[in-house]
């Protein structure tokens, strides 16, 4: 899935930089006629290509979180075990930020505890030099398990509602959970990595 909103987001990038050449094109074009409105018609511009530019940024900021809470929202979350995970490329966004994109080999079990095999791209922090093995909370649409999106820890943690279903998981499959949250992009330890980190770090 994450590929496939980098690539929505490259669509809409080129989009907006083919409305910017229209748009000067045709300044150029009837130059004069807005002529003796120079001061707001350039006023104008200026505000139109701020709001496109804004709108993208944050669709591009924030198209993977929406999607997650959204899925989340309507219940399609299930329970992920990563196996392996392998490169696949770096990415940057509208902030210029570099991400890596790594492919987990995953099994996904459904909240019937049926199991369901899953390749899933998903976009982390460059500090995610590998991918450990562990169980994550990850959004689940049947049939499309490919399509599945980590769900950071805090937000299951914060949500009542998903305990019972928690503890079903916690019962059937014992899963050793990984720590799965944001830091300039998604990163996966397991607790043992995290707690050595904030060590490190006092």
């Amino acid at each position: 899935m994450q590929l496939k909103l980098y690539k929505k987001s490259t669509l809409l990038l080129g989009l907006v930089v083919l409305a910017d050449i229209i748009s000067i094109a045709l300044l150029l074009i009837y130059r004069e006629k807005w002529a003796p409105y120079k001061v707001p018609v350039i006023a104008a511009f200026v505000l139109f290509l701020f709001l496109l530019s804004t709108c993208y940024s944050w669709y591009d900021l924030n198209a993977d979180q929406n999607l997650i809470r959204k899925r989340v929202g309507n219940g399609d979350v299930a329970l992920a075990k990563i196996k392996d995970g392998s490169f696949v490329r770096f990415g940057r966004d509208a902030k210029l930020k570099n991400h890596v994109y790594w492919k987990l080999d995953a099994e996904i079990y459904d909240n019937d505890m049926q199991k369901h095999d899953a390749m899933i791209i998903e976009k982390f922090s460059t500090h995610q030099t590998s991918i450990p093995k562990g169980y994550v909370y990850v959004t689940y649409e049947e049939g499309k398990a490919d399509d599945a999106l980590i769900i950071p820890n805090v937000i299951i943690s914060s949500i009542p509602e998903y305990q019972p279903l928690v503890e079903d998981y916690e019962k059937a499959l014992k899963p050793k959970y990984l720590n799965a949250y944001i830091n300039n992009g998604l990163i996966l330890q397991t607790y043992e990595e995290s707690i050595k980190a904030q060590q490190e770090m006092q």
